[in-house]
C-alpha cells in the first residue's frame, strides 16, 4: 500500500479573521504548488482517498491538485488541523484500506509522522511531499519504520 504526505504550501502569517485556521496561501505558495506539480509529472501518484485538514491553507493547497486525481474520494477532517503524528496515524489506520492515500496537513505532526514511518528522516517544509510504500495490504498495519520512501519533494 502507498501513503503520500503533503504539507500545505506557503501561507500568509495572518488571516483576515485573525484566526490561524483561516490563513490563506501566498503567491509563493502557488509557485511552490506549480513546482510540485512538475515533480509529480515525473513521479505520478494515484490516490483513491485524500484526507485533508479542513483549514483554509490545506484546502487551498489541495484545490490546485484536484484535477490530477478526479476520481479520488476527499474527506475534509477538522481533527487533522494541527494534529499530532499519532492523531494523523490513527485517522489513516482507522480506514483499514488498501487504497493509495494522500494526507494533506500541517507541521509538526505531519513531519513527525513522515520521520516515524520511514528512513531516512525527512522534514516537510512548506509544500513538502513524501511518498511511502508499505509491505502490507491494509493501512491498519502502518507503524513505525515499516515504510520505504519512494519519492520526496522539497522546495528550495
Amino acid at each position: 500500500m502507498k501513503l503520500h504526505l503533503l504539507r500545505h504550501a506557503k501561507t500568509n502569517p495572518h488571516s483576515p479573521t485573525g484566526l490561524d485556521f483561516d490563513r490563506e496561501l501566498l503567491p509563493r505558495g502557488h509557485e511552490q504548488i506549480a513546482e510540485l506539480k512538475n515533480f509529480l509529472k515525473e513521479h505520478p501518484i494515484d490516490p483513491k482517498i485524500i484526507l485533508c485538514s479542513s483549514a483554509m491553507r490545506t484546502r487551498q493547497s489541495l484545490a490546485e491538485f484536484q484535477g490530477l486525481w478526479p476520481s479520488a474520494s476527499i474527506r475534509y477532517i477538522d481533527d487533522l488541523y494541527l494534529a499530532s503524528k499519532q492523531e494523523i496515524l490513527s485517522e489513516i489506520c482507522a480506514l483499514q484500506t488498501s487504497d493509495e492515500m494522500l494526507v494533506v496537513g500541517h507541521n509538526e505532526g505531519l513531519s513527525e509522522l513522515a520521520m516515524n514511518l520511514a528512513r531516512p528522516r525527512h522534514l516537510l517544509k512548506t509544500c513538502g511531499f513524501i511518498s511511502i510504500e508499505f509491505p502490507f495490504e491494509s493501512s491498519a498495519f502502518i507503524s513505525q519504520d515499516t515504510g520505504s520512501i519512494l519519492a520526496m519533494f522539497r522546495v528550495l
